[in-house]
């Protein structure tokens, strides 16, 4: 009884992740049932026990189902990171407007990248959140700042894991014989970047009273990339991260 009650919590909580991820789109029920490959009576039972409860919504019968109040309502109650965010946002707004690219801010929780905050102001890309949390540790420049801040036992604990799962990897951080020393190098900078197919990447650490709390990245396209541009990305993004930490330090300040 109690595996299956499991299996059925599993099933509606990911049948919720994929509405509020395709929001503000709906989300027809076929589609909810081919993404995660439940069959349709199963589907259609557990989208109306999470319609009856208030957290999702039914457009249409063709249309599908969008998040609903009581979503909204627990979202506004946990008010999760609400220091950070509060004094993050902001500073995002301003860069991503600055540099007219990608920002982001991410945080490590049970080891996976939670982007809390981004904004893109490139009109030339399409840059849109499909999931809510990443495997990416090792294969985004915010993943490897957040993996290099981990005590040591928690980085090799994470590289073994995601090796055995397959997930991708930056060549330079393959090898364990050599991948704490390069983590080692990361932190001992104050940015880290590099070149990830047809963007180039940055990472930011952000401090709260000498403790790393999080990370700000930025993506430019490759083709946008110069040493003028640059320059600017890592004056604007450093300055960005020193006063986020700065601010969030005074806000953690005793006394």
């Amino acid at each position: 009884m109690g595996r299956f009650m499991i299996k059925v919590m599993d099933k509606t909580f990911a049948i919720l992740e994929e509405i509020v991820i395709s929001s503000p789109e709906p989300l027809p029920p076929l589609e909810l049932s081919r993404r995660l490959q439940l069959n349709r009576a199963t589907c259609s039972r557990l989208l109306k026990l999470l319609l009856d409860s208030g957290y999702i919504l039914q457009v249409s019968r063709q249309k599908g189902y969008v998040p609903g109040p009581k979503i909204l309502t627990l979202s506004n109650m946990a008010a999760f990171q609400q220091n950070l965010l509060s004094v993050a946002r902001g500073v995002i707004d301003r860069c991503a407007e600055e540099l007219q690219n990608s920002v982001q801010i991410a945080q490590l929780y049970n080891g996976k990248r939670y982007i809390l905050y981004y904004r893109n102001c490139n009109p030339r890309r399409n840059v849109r959140l499909n999931r809510l949390s990443f495997d990416d540790l090792f294969f985004t420049a915010t993943g490897l700042m957040l993996v290099a801040h981990q005590e040591r036992e928690e980085r090799m604990a994470l590289f073994r894991r995601l090796k055995a799962e397959s997930m991708p990897f930056f060549e330079d951080f393959q090898d364990e014989k050599t991948v704490q020393e390069k983590l080692d190098a990361i932190c001992r900078k104050d940015f880290f970047d590099c070149r990830k197919d047809i963007q180039w990447i940055y990472a930011f650490p952000v401090f709260v009273n000498g403790a790393f709390t999080a990370t700000l990245g930025v993506s430019i396209p490759f083709s946008e990339y110069n040493d003028s541009y640059h320059q600017k990305v890592c004056k604007v993004m450093k300055e960005a991260a020193r006063e986020i930490s700065l601010r969030m330090s005074t806000l953690h300040s005793i006394g």
